[in-house]
């Protein structure tokens, strides 16, 4: 699918539900005809922002599901048959979601929060285990990163790992209790059996595609952040061996926020290593792999990293400003 494509797509969905919306409730019954059409272009339209998610910045993200997340608040009250209300309202946790991720990383752990907390009492409501779990994920990482607290944030992960224990959210779940195993100092070992899971489970799953799925994982995804957690939690050479091969599983063009936090985590892994040198290029790199989408959780990983390099004598004065410049908070 090509730009010209994509923005077809996301023009034509808009004009639809906008002509439902002037529908309003005078014509019910052509209304609920009409709004399984509308439902399926928004599906279409969500496929559409996933597949571009990667090389698309956040702020753009959030604009585009805000305006799908009013429609679907609106459609969705609706005088609706029940089997396709339940569809919308599905339809209407997904997008909150997505909105939730782009809103964090745009910079925005409240309003992330808020939109993470919805979708999952949506996924509740209408029996989608494994969206709930996707959003208890989430809450789990903004509660560690944003909120600093990991007792919170490494419960929540546990919660969202019961929740769907087999499927492709079931690694995420992992990989993030794993970080934050790490951040709380427990036993590598520990740490290593967490990530073996996951191993086991992502064994059993198809692989899913490039960018933001709510229905799979990319391969590339495990070993970059069961890579980061090793290496945060001192496994370096295991680590390093897991980011190469993560690496080497995105493309550039088509990957660059993935890219870029594979190399954020490899200039962690130097810095560890005491290379300063090596950890200041890798730092670069990330920030040039993911140019054209500014996103806080990168700016912030390379101002910590900074942080840390200017503690051992290091000036990394120029990047930081490149950071703080291409941030978009």
């Amino acid at each position: 699918m090509d730009a010209s494509t994509d923005r077809r797509a996301l023009i034509t969905s808009g004009a639809l539900i906008g002509a439902l919306l002037c529908v309003g409730t005078a014509d019910m019954s052509s209304s609920a005809m009409d709004s399984r059409v509308a439902l399926e272009r928004v599906e279409s339209t969500l496929g559409t922002l996933a597949c571009r998610w990667e090389t698309t910045p956040p702020a753009e993200l959030v604009e585009r599901l805000g305006a799908l997340e009013r429609h679907a608040h609106t459609i969705g009250r609706w005088r609706l048959g029940a089997g396709l209300r339940q569809d919308w309202l599905r339809t209407h946790g997904r997008i909150l979601l997505m909105t939730s991720v782009a809103q964090g990383d745009s910079g925005q752990p409240a309003r992330a929060t808020i939109a993470a907390q919805a979708a999952l009492v949506l996924a509740k409501q209408v029996g989608d285990a494994t969206a709930a779990a996707h959003a208890g994920v989430v809450l789990a990482e903004l509660a560690t990163y944003s909120f600093d607290s990991t007792s919170d944030g490494l419960q929540l992960a546990r919660t969202a790992l019961a929740t769907a224990p087999h499927a492709h959210t079931a690694i995420l779940a992992l990989t993030t209790e794993a970080h934050i195993m790490a951040a709380r100092n427990m036993p590598t070992e520990s740490i290593v059996a967490v990530l073996r899971s996951a191993d086991s489970i992502a064994a059993k799953l198809p692989q899913g595609s490039l960018g933001y799925s709510l229905d799979g994982i990319h391969p590339g995804y495990l070993p970059t952040f069961g890579g980061a957690a090793l290496v945060a939690a001192g496994a370096l050479a295991e680590g390093q061996h897991r980011l190469g091969e993560a690496a080497d599983l995105f493309d550039r063009s088509r990957a660059s926020g993935a890219l870029a936090a594979v190399r954020l985590y490899q200039a962690s892994a130097a810095m560890r290593a005491h290379d300063l040198e090596e950890a200041e290029i890798l730092a670069t790199r990330a920030l040039a792999a993911s140019a054209v989408r500014p996103s806080s959780w990168l700016s912030n990983g390379i101002l910590s990293l900074a942080k840390r390099a200017r503690d051992k004598g290091a000036d990394w004065s120029g990047l930081v400003a490149q950071a703080r410049e291409w941030s978009p908070v």
